[in-house]
């Protein structure tokens, strides 16, 4: 993948010194194909070709096929800004005055392409990592909650599904926090909401484990 810098000049993610000249030579190359292919129906062909059945290496497969038929600095330029899925990259394409109709048709490719290209690259950096999460609430003959089914799909295809009572999954959402709590983020907003869903939760946990408690007290008690 396109390595990229920080300059402490204006503190904005820019290519490597080497990235840029490789974009600058896969741009103008794309330039001349566009030429004789106005609709880049070569390009698109490999892509479809190889998002069409995507698995843990198609980044690797699609990005050597572009490269064997058109050359490295092709492929990386292509490549780069499709997996990230984010038209936003080709901002730093434009300030190394890449040509206008070269950007144009970088940004259809996304659009067409972004959403498999993104979910390949899923797949190749976290082939277990949740894509999909499912939940169905099964009531009882009185109306109320009895259970809830989960189902987990992870970008690989694979699924689980779990039913359980709802305070087991207080449980497991309060673990989930618990672990949350413990990674600094990067927004502070976003460590302020972990905080309260962690503290409500803790509240609730604690409630449950008390009722139990004081409902034993009441019926040895009475007994």
């Amino acid at each position: 993948m396109t390595k990229r810098r920080k300059t402490p000049e204006d503190d904005v993610n820019v290519f490597a010194p080497d990235a840029d000249i490789n974009i600058k030579k896969g741009s103008a190359a794309i330039a001349r194909i566009l030429k004789s292919d106005p609709e880049g129906r070569y390009i698109r062909d490999l892509i479809e070709c190889h998002l069409s059945d995507i698995g843990y290496g198609t980044h690797d497969d699609l990005l050597t096929a572009i490269a064997l038929a058109f050359g490295e600095d092709v492929g990386q330029t292509i490549t780069f800004p499709l997996f990230a899925n984010d038209p936003i990259v080709l901002v730093e394409y434009e300030r190394l005055k890449v040509p206008e109709r070269v950007i144009t048709f970088l940004r259809y490719l996304i659009a067409l392409y972004g959403a498999k290209a993104e979910h390949a690259e899923m797949c190749m950096r976290h082939p277990e990592g949740l894509e999909h999460t499912r939940f169905c609430i099964n009531y009882d003959s009185d109306g109320g909650v009895g259970d809830i089914t989960m189902k987990l799909v992870n970008a690989s295809g694979d699924s689980i599904t779990i039913t359980d009572e709802p305070e087991g999954y207080l449980f497991l959402v309060y673990q989930m926090l618990e672990q949350l709590s413990r990674i600094e983020p990067d927004d502070a907003d976003f460590g302020t909401e972990i905080t309260d869903a962690f503290e409500k939760i803790e509240a609730k946990l604690k409630n449950m484990i008390k009722n139990p408690i004081k409902n034993c007290v009441s019926e040895y008690a009475d007994g």
